[in-house]
């Protein structure tokens, strides 16, 4: 194989083994950062819940921020090789060229990343439940626990009778998060 072969071989298996680490990395990281968040915030004389929604915040940066990179970085790498080079012999330098040419080029591609991994973040149900303390009562406050819309279809779905009004109710819940992807999407 010639390196360009071996490059187009390998690309896609290292892409799939570099997502393997980010989710047993989202796993632990929502064991781990809850703590660290509580006890940063008895330090700072706070009253901090282990699982809050600034810990779910954390897990899923760190969830989110390799996919958009990752992605970006893949279509600012598309953008053609013709336009970098008129940019060039046009008397621009490499960071003009990044600036007013490539990042332009790129830009539809790079908010579809953004707003895959917004999506991904939205739709993320077991981290957030694990991170966030899956409490039923919503506080404005950064520092108690939550539950997403996602993670209360999850954990009361089984348990909902058929046809009640909590059924209904979950369904809605369902419905409410399916038009607001569709809207954030569109």
């Amino acid at each position: 194989y010639s390196s360009r072969k071996m490059r187009g071989v390998l690309k896609p298996m290292l892409e799939i083994l570099a997502g393997v680490p980010t989710v047993v990395l989202g796993f632990f990281a929502a064991l781990t950062v809850a703590p660290l968040v509580r006890n940063a915030g008895e330090s700072l004389g706070l009253n901090v819940a282990s699982e809050s929604a600034l810990a779910a915040g954390l897990v899923m940066g760190m969830m989110i921020v390799p996919l958009i990179s990752s992605l970006s970085d893949d279509i600012i790498n598309a953008v053609p090789q013709s336009l970098r080079d008129g940019s060039y012999a046009m008397g621009a330098t490499r960071l003009q060229t990044a600036l007013k040419v490539v990042v332009p080029a790129a830009f539809s591609g790079i908010m579809a990343a953004y707003i895959l991994g917004i999506s991904r973040a939205v739709g993320e149900t077991m981290i957030v439940l694990m991170a966030g303390g899956n409490t039923p009562v919503t506080e404005w406050n950064l520092f108690n626990g939550f539950r997403t819309l996602s993670a209360n279809i999850a954990v009361e779905l089984p348990e909902a009778v058929r046809d009640s009004t909590h059924f209904r109710t979950l369904f809605l819940a369902a419905l409410t998060l399916f038009f607001l992807t569709f809207i954030v999407n569109t």
